[in-house]
């Protein structure tokens, strides 16, 4: 256990940099969800026109889907993971399911119904998905927490790629160029999905300040 007296200090600003990301992913959601995804109520909208064809695989897709946006946060708890081991172990199962049902189903999707153009992204995010929900669980298997924490960060930005797309597809002067604008969009959330928490993960190591021993060692 460590007994540094700067530990508290940095797992205080830790849990409120962690909880302020989540607020905004929250809103962000409730913004998607009113924006992107009324159709599924207004039958008028052209969107529904365009999914009705597929609409019961998207529905399999879309639950898996909800499942794992909404359950992922609660895997990144340390007091669940901590107080309540088994919760958390079921959550995790839960949110395995929700990508293993969601991600093959986005592939199938996309294939029958997309233009060539979203296919190659979409089926590139679908399979990292997978990729990294599957290393997740692998490693956990192993008892290797700390692979398993910074492979569900990679998961999870994947996941958080459905957000991420839509919000900066509403910018109106990216809405207006259609998929112009939605491809590139894909591509660079499927790369910073994985950057990014690889970033968050090496930046102490990187940026942090020499330990005594490090010095020593120099």
């Amino acid at each position: 256990m460590a007994t540094s007296t700067s530990t508290p200090v940095n797992r205080t600003s830790s849990f409120q940099a962690k909880h302020a990301l989540f607020v905004v992913l929250g809103l962000s959601t409730l913004f998607v969800i009113y924006h992107n995804e009324r159709f599924i109520i207004d039958h008028q909208s052209p969107d529904w026109k365009y999914f009705f064809p597929v609409r019961w695989w998207l529905l399999f897709h879309g639950l898996g889907g909800t499942v794992a946006l909404f359950l992922g946060p609660l895997q990144f708890s340390t007091r669940l993971w901590q107080r309540h081991l088994r919760v958390h172990r079921i959550i995790g199962r839960c949110y395995l399911g929700g990508v293993a049902i969601s991600a093959p189903m986005a592939i199938y999707l996309t294939m029958i119904h997309d233009p060539l153009s979203l296919q190659v992204p979409t089926v590139v995010q679908a399979t990292s998905w997978l990729l990294a929900t599957a290393l997740a669980f692998i490693c956990i298997r192993k008892g290797k927490v700390p692979q398993h924490r910074q492979w569900m960060m990679r998961s999870y930005a994947t996941t958080l790629i459905f957000v991420e797309v839509r919000v900066l597809d509403a910018i109106p002067a990216l809405a207006r160029m259609g998929l112009d604008s939605l491809v590139p969009i894909i591509w660079i959330c499927n790369v910073l999905a994985w950057m990014v928490p690889t970033l968050i993960q090496q930046w102490p190591d990187i940026f942090g300040r020499k330990t005594a021993l490090q010095r020593n060692a120099a």
